[in-house]
């Protein structure tokens, strides 16, 4: 008993330490500031840690005394500490693992990610061979190109909620089977920006469901194909009830030569942020209430360029205007209109790995591996 005293004493006194040194990273910011320092140091906690899954080998007398476990449990107690407790331990401990789960499906997945990452490649080409440079130009490029089925494997999109794949960090994999929704689009979008070296971010938010909430003004000229829902099972019932109260939308955050804007491909709105709540729409009228805690939390790794952090700051200037907006889409569209061949040879070179996918997921989905986490 002596010894057990002993030793929690000893690991009371390095945690105390810890928490002193931690202290220094979250001074002088304000609680929102602290709030998302903590997430960012329990992801990467997370990243160096070894996996939930292989965690479950251990043996439960091994895991009480496995002394990589407890040091990863004290560091996290000392980042919620740290931080004033701004972040909480339910919270800390759910981010801790979605970050897990997402290794778990990243390796599950690493064929089908490999043959993305060359979908992404071959498009970023085609780009530049259009001379399609600023991420605005690219974000309406691929819109035109996701509405019309040039990241299907059948070459057709339909917006669909249904047989969704619900793969963590790769839910644009639903593009590329024909279907999808708000937040396969704005995964897609964040992924291709990266690709073509634009600092972007998956953003959760609150679309309003009032009338005469949102008001549409300009509207481009894609054809979007929406498919009727079916009658929706008691998961997908509870489902959306918990994404409403939360969000209930995504989009993608985008920041490009100083300029920090909200693209919406779903409805193809672009965005000014106001603040850290609140982006209002430039092509026509109403505002969103952007989420970037709960998107990290559902999503950890959404904003690898750290925007969050800069719109917290609440002093985001104007992006762009009306007229900015049709501007770049008229030209875009008008691009696209007069080398649609290009379009498709691009699309041929790529074909096989959209096949790729589709296959895997379908081996795959359904599988007792899939739903393991």
């Amino acid at each position: 008993m002596k010894k057990n005293n002993n030793e929690l004493y000893e690991r009371d006194k390095l945690l105390n330490k810890r928490v002193d040194e931690l202290r220094e990273d979250f001074k002088n910011l304000n609680d929102n500031q602290k709030k998302l320092l903590a997430y960012r140091k329990i992801m990467e906690l997370s990243n160096k840690s070894v996996s939930l899954r292989d965690s479950l080998d251990i043996s439960n007398k091994d895991r009480e005394y496995n002394l990589d476990s407890k040091s990863f449990d004290d560091e996290i107690f000392a980042i919620i500490e740290a931080s004033e407790f701004n972040t909480k331990f339910m919270e800390s401990m759910l981010l801790y693992y979605k970050c897990d789960g997402f290794k778990y499906y990243k390796e599950l997945y690493k064929e089908s990610l490999i043959n993305y990452n060359k979908i992404l490649e071959n498009y970023k080409l085609l780009a530049q061979e259009l001379n399609v440079n600023d991420s605005l130009e690219l974000s309406h490029l691929l819109t035109y190109m996701l509405w019309n089925g040039y990241y299907s494997v059948t070459k057709h999109h339909a917006y669909k909620q249904q047989d969704r794949l619900f793969l963590p960090g790769m839910h644009s994999f639903d593009v590329i089977k024909g279907k999808g929704v708000c937040l396969a689009y704005a995964e897609l979008l964040q992924n291709y920006l990266t690709t073509c070296d634009k600092a972007s971010a998956l953003l959760l938010c609150k679309f309003p469901t009032g009338k005469n909430k949102i008001v549409s003004g300009y509207t481009p000229n894609i054809n979007r194909n929406f498919e009727s829902n079916a009658t929706s099972k008691l998961n997908d019932i509870l489902l959306k009830i918990l994404v409403n109260k939360l969000c209930n939308h995504a989009v993608t955050l985008i920041e490009d030569n100083s300029k920090i804007y909200v693209y919406d491909p779903t409805n193809l709105f672009v965005l000014n942020v106001i603040n850290k709540d609140t982006a209002t729409i430039i092509n026509g009228k109403g505002n969103f209430d952007i989420k970037p805690f709960t998107t990290l939390l559902i999503a950890p790794n959404s904003d690898p360029n750290h925007i969050f952090e800069k719109i917290l700051n609440n002093n985001v200037k104007q992006a762009y205007t009306i007229n900015n907006v049709i501007e770049s889409y008229e030209s875009v569209l008008n691009l696209i209109n007069n080398n649609l061949s290009l379009l498709d040879d691009a699309y041929d070179n790529i074909h096989s790995e959209l096949e790729f996918i589709d296959n895997q997921t379908n081996v795959i989905k359904g599988t007792s591996k899939n739903l393991k986490i």
